[in-house]
């Protein structure tokens, strides 16, 4: 009976090749979308899952009108000492150069004289592996990182080093020749699905006994680490987190009148469980660029829309295809065929047809996924060859076939076989409703795909396009990354202007795009009024290489010795926050570190968008101090290879060690929309799929609902009716189902587009163009499918078809 069932499904499925293809092939392409989209859906909110007792670990953020991850060194093990919640904690932090930017260190293996450029390393406690599950292929992982002048690497940095020797015992020399690190231990490469990545580890002990950091660093004054807490099993994290305030009073030295105003305002410390870091956190300093969680779920309505217009588009032609074969029914019927038998063999074909698409599916992610993954910036990994992977596919299978069969199978299995014979029956107003239905559901969600990527894409271009407030344009940043570079750079300066292709050149601590340190400041005449400001560090010339308006006051110069460090130029943003009508010549306390820095306002920049235009601009204060992680340089662009050439010359001349590299601002700066730029190509690729599933669906079903009324149209061609007349008369039909399914997506594109673009600072609005267009453009594509359809039905010869049965 089996073999019957499928000889008969495959010989249908071999008759009706066209409706087979355009079946199979929707699903299919919609099946494929939507397994990529779960792959990066599964990889993204696996962040972190890794560690034994993930659900344990959480990260202390400081939670404020400025919130950041950083908080003071001893507060992780003094949380272990006084709380019994706690079971362990660690302290980390990257090592920083000036302006918090990491610093980069020059490693070489003593053997071999070639030195590499590093910045991926952590200074951590000795209890980092009490919390972290990162995995040690080399050395006893009870006994590292506890003497002075050891650390750990990664197994791809030993091989890197070292090659196949053992590398545990060796040693790496950090900027020069005399100041090497013993190997300790090679620990696995950290996955890619944690939060944070590092290549090497270094202990707080060994960073003390070498004098980094400073004596700040280590205290409760500096809120300048990294703290992560594992709490013990069935520890109550919201009572944890309501005693942490006034407990870290205590050490901070906090008097009732702080802690009434950081009650008032909100401020607390915060614990963030660590797998929700990637993709719910994305508060000032960071570790890395963390994943969005909105953009996640973007994804996942996108999957969903993509596999309901599939399934609409199977279910439909499967139901529509289905009618036709009531003859075979009624003939099979009177031969004494039972109705289950009826009803396996409808359903059987439907999962037979799904059983392929779902195939051809995978097939085609093996295909695409490297193209995916480049969009995306993933490595994600499909093997359709997986047990489990082929269980789903199974599943899938017989769920979508059984809904797509379902319906056609019991109603045809139930028509009276002498009424089907005589050719007494009629298809059910019901089915054709169900059926306009899904064309329209379709089509709404095809119409919000493409207008909601041309708003994507007119946020993105919009973000590009906006005068941030300075000259982006021909610069070039040069990373400074040893202190040979930083302590030379007045002469490197004199040195780059003598090249015919540079006109300006300047250096900052931080750049626009990048991030800035934030302190509190307060005016000296009003202490009470203590304002978080952003801080850059600049040479004399860093403000005119940028073209930052200066729009009161004065800029630095090199006639005023009292300017280092001392005289400050603030943006409009601090002059408000402040409270000041007249700025220039005011005294602002900075506080750094637990110490206060007194400087006078010299001048005033009009408010540029350092930042990310997701934020507002923040009050920023800009000091004359040379501490330098960034050259800038106006380039000519004509001969550019040459005057990089000649720039790289002039760096590699004042420290032999140094790895030239270059980024063009203008660039730097498109990177900070790099997820939004994902999401645009992803969507125009989906709305893109959706418009070719739907063309199929509604071509397929027109050709179909169109083969039903050949008599009637025939008919209407005898009795006198004109080409173009019958033509439009099948068109208006489903003219209108397009132009409904347009008007019913319409809310829903205003209400979750609106909230998308509520996520920037900076944004369009809403472009009543832009839905137009695309309904437009929808109606055109629909349109012309559909004309090549009834033409080639209203041209047939009428003869013909009123000769058949």
């Amino acid at each position: 009976m089996l073999r019957n069932y499928l000889v008969i499904s495959l010989r249908n499925l071999l008759k009706r090749k066209i409706y087979s293809i355009i079946n199979i092939l929707g699903l299919s392409v919609g099946l494929a979308a939507v397994i990529m989209i779960f792959l990066y859906v599964k990889e993204e909110i696996s962040y972190d899952t890794f560690h034994d007792d993930a659900d344990r670990i959480y990260r202390i953020a400081w939670m404020s009108q400025s919130p950041q991850t950083r908080t003071p060194h001893p507060m992780a093990q003094a949380m272990v000492s006084d709380f019994p919640e706690v079971e362990s904690a660690v302290s980390l932090s990257p090592l920083w150069g000036p302006g918090l930017t990491k610093r980069t260190f020059s490693v070489k293996n003593p053997d071999v004289e070639v030195w590499f450029d590093e910045r991926n390393i952590l200074s951590v406690d000795s209890t980092f592996f009490n919390v972290f599950s990162f995995e040690l292929a080399e050395g006893n992982i009870n006994t590292v990182m506890r003497g002075v002048g050891g650390m750990l690497i990664s197994e791809t940095m030993a091989n890197k080093y070292f090659g196949s020797e053992r590398a545990v015992g060796k040693q790496l020399a950090f900027d020069n020749e005399n100041q090497l690190l013993i190997v300790e231990g090679v620990f696995k490469d950290v996955p890619d699905n944690s939060h944070f990545h590092f290549d090497f580890l270094v202990s707080y002990v060994t960073l003390k006994a070498f004098g980094e950091g400073g004596e700040e660093y280590y205290t409760w004054n500096d809120f300048g680490h990294f703290n992560y807490i594992k709490l013990s099993p069935g520890s109550d994290v919201e009572q944890l987190q309501n005693k942490i305030i006034p407990w870290a009073a205590r050490y901070l030295d906090w008097d009732e009148q702080t802690l009434q105003r950081l009650n008032t305002s909100g401020s607390h410390f915060g614990l963030q469980p660590i797998t929700s870091i990637h993709l719910e956190s994305s508060i000032r300093w960071e570790l890395e660029s963390n994943g969005n969680i909105g953009y996640v779920y973007i994804m996942s309505a996108a999957a969903l829309f993509i596999l309901l217009i599939a399934c609409f588009n199977f279910m439909n032609l499967s139901t529509a295809k289905s009618m036709e074969r009531a003859n075979e029914v009624g003939v099979r019927k009177s031969l004494g065929a039972e109705r289950n038998q009826l009803v396996s063999q409808f359903l059987g074909e439907s999962i037979l047809l799904t059983t392929i698409s779902i195939v051809l599916a995978g097939l085609i992610v093996e295909v695409l996924l490297p193209s995916f993954n480049a969009i995306m910036g993933k490595e994600l990994v499909f093997n359709i060859l997986d047990p489990i992977t082929l269980g789903v596919f199974l599943i899938g299978a017989v769920v979508i076939g059984s809904l797509a069969g379902m319906y056609p199978a019991v109603i045809l299995s139930a028509l009276k076989p002498i009424l089907i014979l005589k050719g007494n029956y009629s298809t059910s107003s019901q089915g054709q409703w169900v059926r306009t239905t899904l064309v329209i559901l379709q089509f709404a969600i095809s119409m919000f795909l493409i207008a909601g990527s041309l708003t994507i894409i007119s946020q993105l271009k919009y973000l590009q396009g906006k005068d941030l407030g300075f000259d982006k344009s021909a610069l070039i940043t040069i990373p400074v990354t040893t202190n040979e570079i930083r302590e030379k750079y007045d002469v490197i300066q004199t040195e780059l202007l003598k090249i015919s292709g540079v006109s300006e050149v300047g250096a900052a601590s931080n750049i626009p795009g990048k991030q800035f340190n934030n302190n509190p400041a307060h005016l000296k005449s009003n202490p009470e009024n203590r304002i978080d400001v952003s801080q850059c560090f600049v040479d004399y010339d860093f403000i005119k290489v940028l073209g930052i308006e200066l729009i009161e006051g004065r800029s630095f110069n090199r006639n005023q010795p009292a300017d280092v460090r001392h005289a400050f130029i603030i943006n409009e943003r601090a002059v408000v926050a402040f409270g000041l009508d007249n700025p220039v010549g005011q005294v602002v306390n900075l506080e750094e570190d637990g110490r206060l820095v007194e400087g006078e306002i010299i001048g005033v920049l009009k408010d540029f968008n350092y930042v990310s235009l997701h934020s507002a601009v923040n009050p920023l204060i800009i000091q004359l101090i040379p501490a330098y992680n960034h050259i800038v340089a106006k380039v000519h662009l004509n001969d550019f290879e040459e005057t990089i050439g000649l720039i790289s010359a002039v760096l590699t001349q004042f420290d032999e060690k140094v790895t030239f590299e270059y980024d063009f601002l203008d660039e730097s700066l498109k990177s900070q929309y790099m997820n939004e730029s994902k999401m645009s190509s992803i969507f125009t690729s989906f709305a893109v799929l959706a418009i070719i599933i739907a063309c199929l669906g509604l071509g397929g079903l027109a050709t179909i609902n169109f083969s039903f009324r050949k008599k009637e149209i025939s008919i209407r061609k005898v009795l006198g009716a004109s080409t173009n007349g019958l033509t439009i008369n099948l068109l208006k039909e489903y003219t209108f189902i397009v132009m409904v399914a347009v008007l019913f997506s319409l809310p829903f594109y205003i209400v979750i587009m609106q909230n998308w673009l509520n996520n920037f600072n900076y944004h369009v609005t809403i472009n009543p163009l832009i839905f137009t267009l695309s309904a437009i453009g929808l109606l055109v594509i629909s349109c012309s499918i559909l004309s090549v359809l009834t033409l080639r039905v209203v041209r047939e010869n009428p003869v013909l078809a009123l000769k058949q049965d």
